[in-house]
C-alpha cells in the first residue's frame, strides 16, 4: 500500500490551493483597498475642518465661558 495520498489527488489538491490562496489574497486585497479609501476621506474630512476653523466659518468648541 502506497502513502495515504495517491498521485492521482494532486491536481484537486493543488486546485484547491490555488482556489484558497487566491481567495486569500483577494480578500486582503480588497481590505487593504478599503482602508486606503477611509483613510483619504478622514484626510479630506480633516482639511476641510481645519480650513473651515482657519476662514472663521467653523463652529468653536472652546466654552465662551471660560477666559
Amino acid at each position: 500500500m502506497r502513502g495515504v495520498m495517491s498521485s492521482a489527488n494532486w491536481p484537486i489538491v493543488l486546485v484547491e490551493v490555488v482556489l484558497v490562496m487566491g481567495g486569500t489574497l483577494a480578500f486582503a486585497w480588497w481590505q487593504l483597498r478599503s482602508l486606503r479609501r477611509d483613510q483619504e476621506q478622514t484626510r479630506r474630512e480633516r482639511e476641510a475642518r481645519e480650513q473651515a476653523e482657519r476662514s472663521g466659518g467653523g463652529v468653536s468648541t472652546r466654552d465662551p465661558d471660560q477666559p
